[in-house]
């Protein structure tokens, strides 16, 4: 039994587990979207440069070139998707006429699918 102990101890801790960042706070670097009902693919170009800015204070910067295109506030909530029967993370504008988004957060890829059929996936890397 002591050995089995001492097995499982040695276990645990050669294991690491991986740290993800799960925080949405910082800039995002927009790098593709895909979907619609046409299946697009859409990447920055010279005259599309997108970046995202989320603060720890609840507002919200979409930034296209070198502007500021959208200023809000933004609320991070579980929220039943249209994909899902679960709950699933969301980013939620309240009193904005913008959609919710559905949220994953990898290392540093931020993944953002719009809540609406035939809507679009995007992908941001934390900048």
């Amino acid at each position: 039994m002591r050995i089995v102990a001492i097995l499982i101890c040695l276990l645990v801790m050669g294991c690491e587990a991986e740290k993800v960042n799960s925080s949405i706070v910082g800039n995002w670097q927009w790098v593709v979207s895909q979907g619609g009902i046409g299946g697009l693919t859409i990447k920055p170009s010279e005259t599309d440069q997108r970046q995202m800015v989320f603060d720890a204070k609840g507002n919200f910067s979409l930034i296209q070139t070198g502007k500021t295109t959208i200023s809000a506030r933004y609320e991070l909530k579980n929220a039943k998707s249209i994909t899902s029967t679960e709950l699933v993370p969301m980013i939620v504008f309240p009193n904005e006429d913008a959609m919710n988004m559905s949220y994953t957060i990898k290392n540093d890829s931020l993944f953002l699918f719009d809540e609406v059929y035939d809507g679009f996936g995007h992908t941001y890397v934390r900048k």
